[in-house]
C-alpha cells in the first residue's frame, strides 16, 4: 500500500500542463473570492437567511457562527445562494459596500459611490452582477472539469487503499470523486494541491465505509469522534461499537419509550430471529430491559432530541442541531445541552455493562 503522500500520476494528467493547471485555480479562487464577498455584505444578511431557507441549506451550527457556515459550504451551493439573492431585489449597498462588489467581481464603473446608490444605478449594477455570476460560473464549471480530470488519480487511487471490499469499490470511487470536487472547490494557487486532495477524498471514504458499517444512523461527527477517542484511549468506557449496539435497541416504531412498547418489541425481536440459540435470545431480551430502564431515566426532550439525532422512531435523521431546533421549536443551543447529557447519561448508566455490550 502506497504511503498517504506517494500519488501514481494517470498517464493523462502530464497532458494537462502546470501553466493550465494554475490558470484554472486562478479562475476558481476568483469566483470563490467574489461569492464569499457578496455572502459576507453585512446588510444583506437578513435576506441571505431567508435565502437560505428556501434552499433549505445548512447554516449556523454549534461553534460555527452563521456567515461561516455559508463561507464554509461548496461553490455550487454559494453560486446558487447568491442567484437566489440577486433574484429577490436585495437592497441597496452602502457605498463602501458597493466598492468591495466591484472590485471582486471585476467591474469597472467610473462613478465612485461615496454618498450611496441611486435606485437607477443599483438597478444597473444588479443586471452587471448577474451577468458576472453567470460568466463566472461557466468559467468556473470549465476550471473545475479540467483540473478534475488532471488530478482524478487521487480520487481512484483513495478508493483502491482505503477500501478493499470490492463489492463497495465503486461506490468509494464516487464518494471520493466528491471529496475531489470539495477540495477543488478550495484550490489556491501557489499552494501544493495534492497531498490536501488526497487528504479530502480519503476522508469521504473512510466517513462513507464508517457510516455504512454502523447498524444504525447516526451523525458521521459522532461516529469519528468516538473512533478516534476509542483510538487515543483503551479506557473509553462506550466506544464506536457499543453506542451502535445500544441506540440499536433504541430503533424501534414506538411513540414512547414505555414498558409496554419495548415489550412489543422484544417480541418482534425474537420472531425474527427464531434461529437464534436460546442464550442469544436472553442476552438481547436482557440488553432491551436494560436499555428501557435506562431510557427510563432520561427526561421526555431528551429523549425527542435522541429521537431525531439518531433517526429513532420511524423517521428520517435530522444531521444538524439547527435542524432539531426547528423541528422541536428550542434553540441550538439547548438542543446541543439535551443531546449531551442524555448521551452521558446513558454512558453512565450503561458502564456496568461493558463487557456485555462488546
Amino acid at each position: 500500500m502506497s504511503s498517504p503522500h506517494t500519488f501514481h500520476r494517470s498517464p493523462t494528467s502530464s497532458a494537462f500542463s502546470e501553466e493550465e493547471r494554475q490558470a484554472a485555480c486562478l479562475v476558481i479562487a476568483r469566483f470563490r473570492k467574489a461569492l464569499d464577498t457578496t455572502l459576507g455584505i453585512s446588510e444583506w444578511q437578513e435576506g441571505i437567511r431567508v435565502c437560505v431557507d428556501e434552499l433549505e441549506l445548512p447554516n449556523q451550527r454549534q461553534g460555527i457562527s452563521f456567515v461561516q457556515a455559508i463561507l464554509s459550504l461548496p461553490l455550487e451551493s454559494k453560486r446558487n445562494l447568491v442567484k437566489r439573492l440577486f433574484a429577490t431585489h436585495p437592497i441597496r449597498p452602502k457605498p463602501r459596500s458597493a466598492e468591495a462588489l466591484l472590485s471582486s467581481w471585476g467591474i469597472t464603473s467610473q462613478n465612485r459611490y461615496n454618498v450611496g446608490l441611486t435606485l437607477s444605478q443599483w438597478d444597473d449594477l444588479k443586471r452587471a452582477f448577474s451577468l458576472k455570476l453567470g460568466s463566472g460560473y461557466r468559467s468556473y464549471k470549465n476550471a473545475q472539469a479540467s483540473l478534475y480530470s488532471s488530478f482524478e488519480y487521487i480520487a481512484k487511487q483513495s478508493a483502491r487503499e482505503i477500501c478493499l471490499d470490492t463489492d463497495k469499490r465503486e461506490d468509494c470511487q464516487q464518494e471520493a470523486a466528491c471529496g475531489l470536487l470539495q477540495a477543488i472547490d478550495r484550490i489556491e494557487p501557489g499552494r501544493p494541491f495534492a497531498s490536501y486532495a488526497f487528504q479530502w477524498t480519503r476522508r469521504r471514504v473512510k466517513n462513507f465505509l464508517m457510516k455504512n458499517s454502523l447498524p444504525i444512523s447516526a451523525p458521521i461527527n459522532l461516529i469519528s469522534e468516538a473512533s478516534r477517542s476509542n483510538e487515543e484511549s483503551s479506557n473509553q468506557i462506550l466506544d464506536t461499537k457499543n453506542l451502535a449496539l445500544a441506540l440499536r435497541g433504541l430503533q424501534k416504531p414506538a411513540i414512547e419509550f414505555t414498558v409496554e412498547n419495548w415489550a412489543t418489541a422484544t417480541c418482534k425481536t425474537q420472531t425474527e430471529n427464531e434461529t437464534l440459540c436460546p442464550i442469544e435470545v436472553a442476552s438481547r431480551h436482557e440488553l432491551v430491559e436494560q436499555l428501557e430502564t435506562a431510557l427510563l431515566q432520561l427526561t421526555v426532550k431528551q429523549r425527542e432530541v435522541l429521537a431525531l439525532r439518531f433517526g429513532l422512531l420511524n423517521q428520517e435523521v435530522i444531521d444538524t442541531l439547527q435542524g432539531i431546533a426547528r423541528a422541536t421549536g428550542i434553540s441550538r443551543q439547548q438542543v446541543a445541552r439535551r443531546e449531551k447529557r442524555a448521551l452521558s447519561k446513558l454512558e453512565s448508566l450503561f458502564s456496568p455493562f461493558q463487557s456485555e455490550l462488546i
